[in-house]
Parts: structure tokens; C-alpha cells; sequence
């Protein structure tokens, strides 16, 4: 799979309204057992976050995936801007 293709299936991922409905029931089953949870059970609150942590990395490492696209089309077009300029440059040279 092409950087391209990653950042696109991704990007498909992060607007899909099912995908976030159930991002967020999971979210909310977690928090819902955290809270229900006794206070003297801190193996269990700690393997509770541990899975909300890992659960905010799932969305934050698709967002970085399309967020890497959208600086390697920002790095290209300057590249070729960079590249006309030169050219144009070189060109009114006598």
C-alpha cells in the first residue's frame, strides 16, 4: 500500500460516521467501567486507562497518516514551484 493510498483509506476511516459511533461507544464503556469500579482496584483502573490511552492512539495515528499526505503534497508543490522559478530563472539568463 502507496503513502497515498494509507492517507486516503485512513482519511475514509476518520469520516466514517459508523466508525466514530462506535469509537465512542467504546469510549463511553470504558469511562463506565472506570467509574464503576472501586477505588481499591487500581490494577484494573490501570489496565482501564491503559485501553483508553490505546484507543486515543488508534484515532491519533490515523490522523497523522493523512495528515503526512497533506504535507507531502504541500513539500511537492513547492518543489515544483521551486523548479518552474528556476527554470524561468535560467531561461532570462543571456
Amino acid at each position: 500500500m502507496t503513502p497515498l493510498e494509507k492517507a486516503e483509506r485512513a482519511k475514509a476511516v476518520l469520516e466514517d460516521p459508523v466508525f466514530n459511533h462506535v469509537f465512542a461507544d467504546i469510549r463511553e464503556q470504558i469511562v463506565l467501567k472506570l467509574e464503576s469500579i472501586p477505588v481499591t482496584d487500581v490494577d484494573a483502573q490501570h489496565d482501564l486507562t491503559i485501553t483508553l490511552q490505546l484507543l486515543k492512539q488508534l484515532k491519533t495515528q490515523l490522523s497523522r497518516y493523512t495528515d503526512e499526505i497533506v504535507l507531502d503534497n504541500a513539500k511537492s508543490k513547492h518543489e515544483t514551484w521551486l523548479q518552474k522559478t528556476r527554470q524561468t530563472i535560467k531561461n532570462m539568463r543571456p
